[in-house]
């Protein structure tokens, strides 16, 4: 669907749960190639819970351990060595599963959740109008942090619409997952195309972006504010 300065709040609202339902979702069970390679990877080689490098030392100290009973004659000590082995690959394998269904239900409840605002609006301020929205960039130790301030005058779902150009490989983050949804992201060749659903208090918000990766470049390009409530 295309959003635009006239899209209504019961229409974004609707949108905003529906996807964050989707990405919970896609966090769950239901996601067969994602929990597939789970049982793949911790029922055959459960160390790899331990980080990949101690993982595969242990795996190899495993390996190396039913490889001498068998050639030592001790084939029966192999193979209820594998036997403890598999069922810890299942147990390992039940627990990433609990863990990653608990990550994503905080997250779902996080996101659907309203931001609050870092501060009232003054009798001064104006509300950001739908349009264009300066978001200067810095460089920093680990990548590249901007700010977008937006005044909001109603409680709501806002859509922020964010092109960078020229910026390398890597990726945009926003700081906390409170009140945000980012449905769609999209790019190649250096550039990258980001919708982010908010869901804000009325009040003064500064939201906080970084641009994260090994081969990222100080991003520039346009942020568009395309529809708020009214």
């Amino acid at each position: 669907m295309r959003l635009d300065a006239r899209t209504d709040q019961a229409t974004l609202e609707r949108m905003y749960a529906r996807l964050t339902m989707a990405e919970f979702l896609s966090n769950t069970p239901l996601h067969l190639g994602l929990f597939a390679r789970y049982a793949a990877l911790f029922t055959l080689f459960p160390s790899m819970v331990l980080g990949v490098r101690f993982g595969l030392w242990v795996m190899l100290v495993f390996c190396v351990g039913v490889l001498t009973a068998m050639v030592s004659g001790h084939e029966e000590w192999a193979y209820e060595a594998v036997k403890v082995w598999l069922l810890v690959g299942v147990a390992v394998f039940i627990g990433v599963t609990f863990s990653t269904l608990l990550a994503a239900a905080k997250r779902l409840r996080l996101s659907r959740s309203t931001r609050p605002a870092e501060r009232s609006l003054l009798p001064s301020s104006s509300p950001t109008p739908c349009g264009a929205l300066p978001m200067p960039w810095r460089e920093e130790r680990d990548g590249y942090a901007s700010q977008v301030v937006l005044c909001a005058a109603k409680a709501g779902v806002y859509a922020l619409l964010i092109e960078l150009h020229d910026c390398g490989r890597g990726r945009l983050v926003v700081e906390g997952l409170r009140g945000m949804c980012c449905p769609r992201c999209s790019g190649k060749a250096g550039n990258l195309q980001l919708m982010a659903l908010m869901k804000l208090a009325a009040g003064e918000h500064r939201l906080r972006w970084r641009f994260v990766g090994d081969e990222s470049r100080c991003p520039h390009g346009t942020v568009e504010l395309v529809c708020r409530p009214m």
